[in-house]
């Protein structure tokens, strides 16, 4: 049974404009109707902002047994339980806005939680190995500004960071579908071109 993860990250709810929250609900509805069998997860790590990393987490993944108390165990719990959306998922959703040329901080946390070595990563003679391999990842992207644009292309950390942390955790079928503006009048027609988008990613997952 096929199974989708939907992840949020804007600081604004839908109702309040938030042009990333929509594309991302218009794709979890086309792939419902694509999938009527299938499962969906979701999270929205803005109204549940997962743990940042700590000492505790620390110690949880990387120190010996005998330094390991109940916070770090805690820690560990809670990343677990990220991690294994993500492993049990065939496709992930990300509504990512970009921030200041980047992620939102709580998506950040989110990554920082599910980049986990010997969980969704591991080291070996040849190089770190991502272990999250076969798995497609849709990001519903927009900002105010058009990076395709020359003047700005150069600031954008959003897609390079994202398509990096992925690939680094073998997941390296990234598609990112984008709306950009600030108005409802500059975001329609880029909706528009992502609704035919969305339809297209979502047919060629089935």
């Amino acid at each position: 049974m096929a199974h989708l993860l939907h992840i949020d990250s804007s600081a604004r709810s839908t109702g309040s404009g938030s042009a990333s929250r929509r594309l991302s609900a218009q794709y979890a509805e086309a792939w419902r109707a694509q999938n009527p069998d299938g499962t969906v997860t979701y999270r929205d790590v803005t109204a549940d902002v997962p743990n940042l990393v700590s000492e505790h987490w620390v110690r949880g993944v990387f120190g010996p047994a005998e330094i390991h108390d109940a916070r770090s165990h805690a820690a560990v719990s809670a990343a677990g339980e990220l991690i294994a959306e993500v492993e049990a998922a065939d496709v992930l959703a990300l509504g990512v806005p970009v921030y200041n040329f980047s992620v939102p901080a709580s998506f950040k946390a989110w990554i920082d939680q599910i980049c986990m070595a010997g969980r969704t990563f591991s080291y070996t003679a040849q190089g770190p190995r991502g272990l999250l391999i076969g798995k497609k990842v849709v990001v519903l992207r927009s900002s105010g500004s058009d990076f395709s644009d020359p003047r700005f292309a150069p600031l954008d950390f959003h897609e390079p960071y994202i398509r990096g942390v992925l690939g680094f955790l073998g997941i390296t079928d990234v598609e990112f579908i984008s709306v950009n503006g600030m108005s409802e009048e500059q975001l329609a027609p880029h909706f528009e071109k992502a609704t035919a988008s969305i339809a297209n990613a979502v047919g060629a997952v089935a």
